[in-house]
């Protein structure tokens, strides 16, 4: 009997908006056409703010063109001065609000991944870059075939594990990761092993261990694991206004009073 583990799991916030909005807007874009603008999908679908601040943080409106912070002052903005409005209606003119002269934001990667692990469990940019140094090993997985029954070192991101047991009912691991080129490697980590050197979550992981081939895929045989630690989020550089500043700053004139109707 063997089971996965670390599977993807999205947050419940991520999951109520999704539920709802995923029939929603396919339907309004159907009957309307393709949203044009941030403001012109506020005008169309009933949202909140905070479901809001989740779509933009993901990246849902980067059809637009505009950064992650423009778009938050655009959608405080819209909630400030919208007191009321009716649901689901598209409005009469589609009139565009005047644009306004806003300071210079910096778009950082970085600050972008660690939103999106938070929201929906993994970064959609390179997670190697959230790693200190590019001390990645001394091989990649393309190299893997190349040093058949040799000892490598590896740096990999956790995409899943899956765990098993022998037939003295000891328990072992199966590893799935991908290198810093984005190409998949399995490994192999058999009870002793599991014992010692247990995973902890989600994240990279430096293996050793011999490459082995297993029905003709060549499998790391892990002898040794240690967990990478990640770049420290709060040792950021400092911007003009961080992103953070944004969203606290949505408690400012009343914008948060307003709600969306209740998840179901």
């Amino acid at each position: 009997m063997s089971r996965a583990t670390y599977p993807l799991k999205l947050p419940n916030s991520v999951k109520k908006a999704a539920q709802r909005l995923a029939k929603e807007v396919g339907a309004e874009r159907q009957k309307h056409g393709p949203f044009k603008t941030l403001n012109n999908f506020l005008r169309r679908v009933d949202l909140g703010l905070e479901q809001v601040r989740i779509l933009i943080r993901v990246g849902a409106f980067r059809f637009t063109g505009k950064t992650k912070q423009k778009l938050l002052w655009e959608a405080m903005l819209f909630y400030s001065e919208a007191k009321v409005r009716i649901p689901s209606t598209a409005d009469l003119f589609d009139t565009e609000p005047k644009e306004y002269p806003l300071p210079h934001f910096e778009t950082n990667a970085i600050e972008d991944s660690f939103d999106e692990m938070e929201l929906i469990g993994f970064p959609l940019n390179d997670p190697f870059q959230l790693l200190p140094d590019r001390n990645y090993g001394d091989t990649v997985a393309r190299e893997l075939e190349g040093k058949l029954h040799q000892t490598v070192t590896i740096v990999g991101y956790l995409v899943t594990t899956k765990d098993t047991r022998t037939r003295r009912g000891h328990i072992m691991h199966f590893g799935t990761f991908y290198d810093c080129h984005g190409e998949i490697f399995d490994s192999l980590h058999f009870p002793n092993i599991a014992t010692k050197y247990p995973f902890r979550g989600r994240g990279f992981y430096r293996m050793m261990g011999k490459v082995i081939e297993e029905f003709g895929v060549h499998v790391i045989e892990v002898s040794g694991m240690e967990k990478v630690p990640m770049i420290n989020k709060r040792e950021l550089p400092v911007e003009t206004m961080g992103r953070s500043q944004l969203l606290s700053s949505a408690k400012l004139n009343g914008t948060t009073e307003r709600q969306s109707r209740p998840d179901p």
